[in-house]
């Protein structure tokens, strides 16, 4: 595993990802990030469930200057993963991405995405200008089942379910991000093992912007087991 150099990305490059405001980060926590960390491509193996709804205004209003610019189709997924080894160990890891198109191509944007790493935090600021946040994970790590994430200002609860028939299943998931500077990166989260159909329930525990836009009440669902890979990202 090769390791990325981030001496040429200073703490303020890090915390200048653009963001919701529960992806925001304070300096003494960025000082501490590791300043070396894997790079892409990382490839682990995961337990998720990702879910899809039709996306509200606010979710329109998340998007970065840059991504804005074509019509966007009305579309956001959540995701909850549990990293079970990889090259930064295992952690939980929440996430929210509205759709957006580039280039002719459905993308999804992460404006918000929280995990129980330092080492996934710096691994994702710097590989893929993910505005990852530290929070806690309590509940069943196991899924189909019941998890709450949270950390100060909000607080996320999904609980998952699935039907018992797995069948083989191959996602493939394409992503843009946006650098400090404005410069757009995209790269893609493929998933290869299996997958059972299913729904889940969001709740929002305490009041936050994450409502408006990562939608509390019952929506479709899968649940994949396998070995996800999260590609180099590319201008």
């Amino acid at each position: 595993m090769t390791i990325a150099s981030a001496t040429e990305t200073s703490e303020l490059d890090l915390g200048g990802i653009p963001a919701v405001p529960e992806g925001k980060v304070d300096g003494s926590l960025l000082a501490r990030l590791a300043t070396d960390v894997p790079s892409a491509p990382w490839v682990s193996t995961i337990d998720a469930v990702l879910w899809w709804h039709r996306s509200t205004d606010d979710a329109h209003r998340a998007l970065p200057h840059g991504l804005t610019a074509r019509p966007w189709p009305p579309l956001t997924v959540g995701g909850l993963i549990f990293y079970r080894d990889g090259p930064v160990g295992p952690y939980g890891e929440i996430f929210g991405a509205p759709a957006v198109v580039r280039g002719g191509l459905m993308l999804g944007h992460v404006p918000f995405i929280a995990v129980d790493s330092e080492a996934s935090m710096a691994g994702g600021r710097r590989n893929w200008a993910l505005p990852k946040v530290m929070a806690g994970f309590d509940g069943d790590p196991g899924l189909p089942g019941r998890v709450t994430a949270s950390a100060d200002g909000w607080e996320i609860t999904v609980a998952a379910a699935a039907r018992r028939r797995r069948l083989p299943a191959w996602v493939r998931l394409s992503f843009a991000q946006v650098r400090p500077d404005g410069q757009v990166e995209t790269f893609t989260m493929t998933v290869r093992g299996q997958a059972r159909v299913g729904s889940v329930r969001i709740g929002h525990g305490r009041p936050s912007s994450l409502e408006s836009w990562l939608r509390p009440g019952d929506h479709p669902a899968i649940c994949l087991s396998g070995r996800q890979t999260v590609s180099a990202p590319r201008q």
